[in-house]
């Protein structure tokens, strides 16, 4: 039996109490004959974006010891629940249970600290945020000021540019080539 680390993300409706989602894990384990060593609730954040409808979830970490056939399995059976909305399973054979007692509590002390500042960065409606935009008409009033013709380098005074005038040149050699071409039989 090899041990394993899964982060579940819950529908927040069925995951607004701890006692919800350890049910659920405890069916998923118990149908993959998996033994769980640690589970505890991580959080409830807004997601950066909707998975399966949703803009916010509640994370779960948990971790177990399973077969390694047993996995896919639970990852079926974690896909057909309707109130897991992801989850994600990974090998921590090195992770001492004092290790994740100690991940826990560093986790508690970032969320104490983040409760002084501002709950989610992510939180923040869109209309608190002013986007940069362009002035109304700006393409219009530029247009106004300088002529289609000169806009596009053919004006008058242009010709003094090298581009215009090789560009010059090379029509003026085109034009002598058709008159050459008219004179001969």
């Amino acid at each position: 039996m090899n041990q394993y680390e899964a982060m579940f993300l819950f529908d927040p409706t069925f995951g607004g109490s701890f006692e919800n989602c350890e049910a659920e894990i405890r069916r998923l384990m118990e149908r993959a004959e998996a033994e769980i060593v640690f589970c505890r609730a991580w959080d409830e954040r807004r997601l950066a974006y909707k998975v399966k409808g949703r803009k916010r979830g509640v994370y779960v970490l948990v971790y177990f010891k399973a077969a390694p056939g047993k996995i896919a399995p639970l990852e079926r059976d974690a896909q057909l629940s309707e109130n897991i909305l992801r989850m994600l399973v990974l090998r921590a054979d090195g992770v001492t249970p004092e290790a994740m007692e100690k991940a826990l509590a560093s986790r508690a002390e970032e969320r104490s600290g983040e409760q002084d500042k501002s709950r989610d960065a992510w939180d923040r409606k869109a209309s608190d945020v002013e986007p940069a935009r362009r002035a109304p008409g700006a393409r219009k009033r530029a247009a106004e000021v300088e002529p289609a013709g000169e806009a596009a380098g053919h004006g008058e005074n242009d010709a003094a540019s090298p581009v215009s005038a090789e560009t010059d040149g090379i029509a003026a050699d085109v034009e002598e080539s058709k008159v050459a071409d008219q004179r001969a039989p």
